[in-house]
């Protein structure tokens, strides 16, 4: 049935059919997009968290002023006087209170930080072996350490419902092993905040934990109406008119007139094929068809022509 239907029938079907295909590939390749920014964000903020957490080890720890609320040593400075100085011994300088952050209390610190930002991103360090109870892990993150050792993984994602979760392993470097290796040799103030339960144990090269980024995703509505809006979408209506216009006027009226013409020749009927502006060397099928269809009129006539000359006329009697 689909061999007798209608050229411009079919065209339309196929039409359908690739822009189906197109639509698919537009979904596909927006998704994939879209995916690869959600990681690039968390990347980001993963770089982001490593580079803090370098600097602070680089120093070994770090010494902020007058913070209680979260801290590992604890240092008092005196302020110096000036040799000259008369000050009386009652007006003597206040002590300032210092107190140090290691690269993991500074990173966490971080977190809390970008936690109570208006920042989309989020994230925070956990463990499955952890030291400090506000770092235990949920199920996604334990779920992730758990492949990341098994499969040695050095990053692992997956996208939840209206969220994008993402996690990159960290290990420990030879300055986390005064902190984490043996409980016994651990830092006193170390112990006496987080006890000696969890966090130790381990060696240089073992995996520590995982950076969890969190970024919150959209329907594909709106990520696809971010880059998809009323201009683009009048240009792919713009382009159906001008295909579906050039297989009218290029196919389906010019076969429709050769058509017509031919029915007119076969009943011996004068047909106009336009042939004469038509060069013998065109490239288009449509005008070599006419050609074709000219060239056997032509020798049709030529054909009859001879056929009647061939023929003789009956004898004729005369009158009794």
């Amino acid at each position: 049935m689909l061999k007798h239907t209608s050229i411009a029938l079919k065209f339309a079907g196929l039409f359908v059919v690739v822009l189906a295909l197109l639509g698919g590939s537009y979904y596909l390749m927006l998704r994939n997009i879209y995916y690869n920014q959600l990681r690039s964000e968390a990347r980001t903020m993963s770089d982001n968290v490593n580079a803090l957490g370098s600097w602070v080890a680089k120093y070994g720890r770090i010494w902020v002023k007058d913070n209680n609320e979260s801290y590992l040593g604890q240092m008092n400075v005196v302020p110096a006087t000036a040799p000259e100085s008369t000050t009386p011994v009652e007006q003597a300088p206040t002590p300032v209170n210092f107190y140090s952050k290691n690269p993991a209390l500074a990173q966490r610190e971080f977190s809390e930080i970008i936690a109570k930002s208006s920042a989309a991103v989020k994230f925070r360090l956990t463990s499955d072996n952890y030291m400090n109870p506000a770092n235990k892990p949920d199920a996604f993150e334990l779920a992730a350490i758990k492949l990341v050792k098994s499969q040695g993984l050095k990053e692992y994602d997956s996208i939840q419902p209206g969220v994008y979760r993402y996690v990159r392993t960290l290990y420990h470097q030879e300055s986390c092993i005064a902190c984490h290796g043996n409980a016994a040799s651990a830092p006193k103030d170390v112990i006496t905040r987080y006890g000696t339960a969890n966090g130790f144990g381990f060696k240089t090269g073992d995996v520590a934990g995982v950076i969890s980024v969190t970024v919150p995703t959209k329907t594909f509505l709106a990520s696809s109406l971010a880059v998809f809006g009323p201009l683009e979408a009048l240009l792919v209506v713009i382009g159906l008119v001008i295909s579906f216009l050039f297989m009218r006027f290029t196919v389906i009226k010019p076969v429709k007139e050769l058509t017509n013409s031919a029915n007119k020749i076969s009943v011996g009927q004068k047909a106009n094929l336009g042939t004469q502006e038509i060069s013998p060397k065109s490239g288009n099928e449509i005008h070599q068809l006419a050609l074709a269809l000219d060239r056997m009129r032509n020798s049709m006539y030529i054909a009859i022509q001879r056929m009647k000359a061939t023929v003789k006329p009956p004898d004729s009697k005369p009158p009794e």
